[in-house]
C-alpha cells in the first residue's frame, strides 16, 4: 500500500490549496476515489511512500 499526500483546489475550497493524505494501492486509485483530474479541480502530488517504509 502507498501513503499518498496531495494538494488540491476547487470551487468548494474557494480555490485555496488544501492538503490531504490517503492510503491506496496506487496513485490512479487515489485519483479515482478523490475525483482528482475532474473538470474544475486542480491537484498535485506532494509525496508517495511505501507504507511502513523507514525514513532515514
Amino acid at each position: 500500500m502507498l501513503r499518498i499526500e496531495f494538494e488540491y483546489r476547487d470551487e468548494m475550497s474557494r480555490w485555496e490549496w488544501r492538503r490531504r493524505s490517503c492510503t491506496c494501492r496506487s496513485v490512479e486509485e487515489a485519483k479515482r476515489f478523490y475525483g482528482l483530474g475532474e473538470d474544475g479541480c486542480e491537484w498535485r502530488i506532494v509525496s508517495v511512500e511505501e507504507e511502513g517504509a523507514v525514513k532515514e
